[in-house]
């Protein structure tokens, strides 16, 4: 019996919370950039769901920046696949530009290994770190010895996640083995105590750029997935309260919301410079997105529409009209008009010639005066006789033979 398909992704992630819409963006800023990290890490395009980070594009957007001095990073994620997180962390790492790296809501599972790229780590006085051990999705079906290499796998994953902490917390095999076992939550200062983080960022935070339009509150986004004594140590470090409707660091007027976060980010920074595709989707991804799935969207509807018009059109004009040479359905039907008013008009010209060529045309028409020869008079029998006479002489099909 033929195997049933498997899927397997192995996930290093905090409990979902709500979907949102944008996950990561790079900036310019002259010699400096900076990198927004919202939302799941995933290593391909996401199939349960489309909150992901795709490391692939990432990584062409991370080169599409240049070379760098600084690229300035802000992290605001549960975290999600272990190899995607792996395999940016590495790329942080190896680029030449200083990288700081700063948690502006929640840091947890395998974004903390991004988080250990940065040669400077940063974290809000209430931002939140998670870690612990990694999990494996599964769908499919499995026999036990599948099972059984499945734990071995994650249990290697683990490994790769313990190598990268080993390297930055100063915390032994031992410790990191506990406390990943354990599932640990470090909030603000505690996260420095324990290595996660090299400093505390007390002041002056609410400039960085964090609106989003909102969309990562405390209690839209991380609120949800922590556990109710670190939700409440959070709550009580912050020092104003959070809003529905703010950023996780939200000290704006109420009745102004974000428009004076926004406007402030606009006085403060230089224009984003784009030079290439690849810049301008990473500037402005919500618009290039909406492009993208209207130019998708029109083009099946051209071809829908083409299809339904489709009887008596020869399938060379129709490939034709929807690949080669693209027409619009309307376009296409005027010129299958003009094709078959043109080979009509032909057909009679043929037929003319045929006639003309056949002497046909020159054969006079007989009288039809009925089938009561007894009603006619001997001059009228005289008169169809001269008739059939004269035509049978014109006819020079007859004469050809």
């Amino acid at each position: 019996m033929k195997k049933a398909t498997k899927k397997t992704k192995f996930l290093n992630m905090a409990t979902p919370a709500p979907k949102v819409n944008k996950f990561w963006n790079f900036t310019e800023h002259g010699n400096d950039a900076e990198l927004q990290l919202f939302g799941t890490i995933s290593s391909e395009e996401d199939w349960w769901s489309d909150d992901c980070v795709t490391y692939r594009n990432f990584i062409n957007d991370l080169n599409a920046l240049g070379p760098k001095d600084n690229i300035n990073v802000l992290i605001q994620s549960q975290g999600g696949d272990v190899f995607a997180a792996n395999a940016i962390y590495n790329a942080l790492v190896a680029n030449s530009a200083k990288i700081t790296a700063t948690i502006i809501g929640i840091c947890a599972s395998a974004a903390t290994i991004i988080l250990q790229a940065a040669e400077t780590r940063r974290i809000a006085k209430n931002g939140v770190i998670m870690a612990h051990n990694p999990k494996v999705t599964v769908y499919g079906a499995y026999e036990a010895d599948d099972l059984r290499k499945l734990a071995e796998a994650t249990d290697k994953v683990k490994d790769s996640i313990k190598a990268v902490y080993r390297d930055r917390l100063g915390k032994t095999d031992d410790e990191i083995e506990e406390m990943m076992n354990e599932t640990a939550w470090y909030v603000g200062q505690e996260a420095v105590d324990n290595g996660f983080c090299d400093e505390v960022i007390e002041e002056n935070f609410t400039n960085a750029a964090v609106t989003n339009e909102g969309r990562y509150s405390f209690k839209n986004y991380v609120e949800p997935i922590l556990p109710d004594d670190v939700r409440k140590k959070v709550q009580n470090l912050s020092k104003t309260p959070q809003k529905d409707d703010g950023t996780f660091f939200n000290k704006t007027n109420p009745q102004k919301g974000n428009n004076d976060m926004g406007q402030n980010q606009n006085q403060n920074t230089a224009p984003v410079k784009i030079e290439n595709a690849a810049q301008l989707r990473s500037a402005y991804p919500d618009m290039i997105n909406q492009i993208v799935d209207e130019a998708i969207q029109n083009e099946r509807d051209r071809l829908k529409a083409i299809d339904e018009i489709a009887n008596g059109i020869p399938d060379d004009v129709l490939k034709k009209a929807k690949y080669d040479e693209p027409l619009s359905a309307a376009d296409l039907a005027l010129a299958q008009m003009k094709a078959n008013n043109a080979a009509g008009a032909q057909t009679m010209t043929n037929v003319v010639d045929d006639l003309t060529k056949s002497g046909s045309g020159e054969v006079g028409a007989v009288p039809n005066v009925g089938n009561d020869a007894g009603a006619q008079t001997p001059e009228q029998k005289e008169a169809k006789v001269r008739g059939f006479a004269n035509a049978l002489k014109g006819d020079k099909r007859r004469k050809e033979k």
